[in-house]
């Protein structure tokens, strides 16, 4: 694989505050010595450069503030013709990454999520099971939908599974919430959301039925349960339900 393009190769202990690969200040990640390997085995050329200290923009009502940027050496340019070398690049990732908020920068590899994200998602479910007891249902709506939001707002690093199970519960709790007002394709919707999303979990099957008998829908609602039974064959909830539909497509038959 080629690496030839001119640049600053890192190195293994860059000074404080530069672009490196391990941050700024004392929280630098030390790099593993097989990956430095790695890098150092490719082909590539050094480039000198210099790091040199700028103002940066800041609001009116705050402080001035500087950063480090990367520039060559004799002309003291981020983009240098003469050198040809265009550090420009370098320079804006590095001061995206310093500025950009916790979760816009992928944590070290398996590393668990904070929990400050999952016990917000859960403390917006259950304040919508409070409100649901209390049948209060738009507010209990309110509250499934910011559990909702806030769990597929997860970050694309952190594991899908813990993301999709958090929606499916706050949507099928929402469909149930969607049925009580008799918003039945608000209802069906979600239910089919919870389906795709967690399709082993009965309860999803469960609320599309539900939503489908509360269009009148009574054949897909019949096969709704029927799918739901081959994860759960003796889900007494389920049989029940086929049960009811069943004698209502009889009646409807006589």
């Amino acid at each position: 694989m080629s690496h030839d393009h001119p640049h600053p190769h890192p190195h293994p202990h860059p000074p404080a505050g530069a672009p490196g690969p391990g941050g700024p200040g004392p929280q630098a990640i030390p790099l593993n010595p097989a990956l430095l390997t790695i890098l150092d085995s490719i082909p590539h050329t050094d480039v000198p450069f210099a790091l040199q200290t700028v103002p940066i923009p800041t609001p009116p009502n705050q402080p001035p503030q500087t950063g480090v940027v990367v520039t060559c050496r004799e002309h003291k340019n981020s983009n240098c013709e003469l050198c040809d070398v265009d550090f420009n690049a370098l320079n804006y990732m590095h001061q995206f990454l310093r500025m950009a908020p916790p979760e816009a920068i992928p944590p070290p590899p398996n590393m668990a999520p904070p929990p400050v994200r999952a016990e917000q998602i859960k403390a917006a479910k259950e304040a919508g099971n409070t409100a649901f007891k209390a049948q209060q249902f738009p507010l209990a709506i309110n509250h499934y939908s910011k559990s909702a939001d806030m769990a597929l707002s997860r970050p694309p690093w952190e594991l899908a599974a813990i993301s999709r199970d958090e929606t499916a519960i706050a949507l099928c709790n929402r469909s149930a919430a969607f049925a009580f007002v008799n918003a039945w394709a608000n209802a069906l919707a979600d239910a089919e959301a919870v389906v795709a999303l967690k399709r082993p979990w009965t309860k999803g099957h469960f609320r599309k039925a539900r939503a489908l008998v509360g269009l009148e829908r009574l054949e897909e609602a019949r096969q709704a349960l029927i799918d739901g039974l081959q994860y759960e064959p003796n889900d007494k909830e389920l049989n029940n339900f086929l049960s009811e539909i069943d004698d209502k497509l009889r009646e409807e038959d006589l």
